[in-house]
């Protein structure tokens, strides 16, 4: 397979990736919402005024969480994907970014950091 099929390849795995993560951020997002005011009265009905200052700061920080984990998760392997199957130079950049993050997501996202990193070590050397 030559380089051009490997970066094509990589682009289309990190754009499933991406999306498969987006879509699970959402999932847990939308659940986090709908639950999150039934757990927050069953608290002050058990706790008291106490619970009731902390209780949206709890909320702000979950969604704050979830929001960084899909920007720095999610969107890089998609800007990447996008602009890589585009032909961009830069997209592989960002796809290298994505694949060191991923590496962490065993086993799955060690695979395609792994290969991430050999298309890009490959890219690089025919620059040469």
């Amino acid at each position: 397979m030559d380089l051009y099929s490997h970066k094509k390849t990589l682009s289309i795995i990190h754009i499933c990736y991406g999306a498969l993560y987006t879509v699970i951020f959402l999932i847990i997002a939308g659940l986090f919402t709908a639950f999150f005011p039934f757990i927050e009265t069953a608290i002050i009905e058990e706790e008291g005024r106490e619970a009731r200052w902390i209780l949206p700061l709890v909320g702000t920080v979950v969604k704050s969480i979830l929001f960084f984990l899909f920007v720095f998760a999610a969107l890089p392997s998609i800007i990447g994907g996008i602009a890589t199957l585009q032909g961009k130079k830069w997209g592989m950049i960002f796809l290298m970014i994505a694949g060191c993050l991923s590496i962490f997501s065993f086993p799955i996202g060690t695979a395609i950091g792994a290969y991430t990193i050999y298309v890009f070590i490959e890219d690089n050397k025919q620059k040469e």
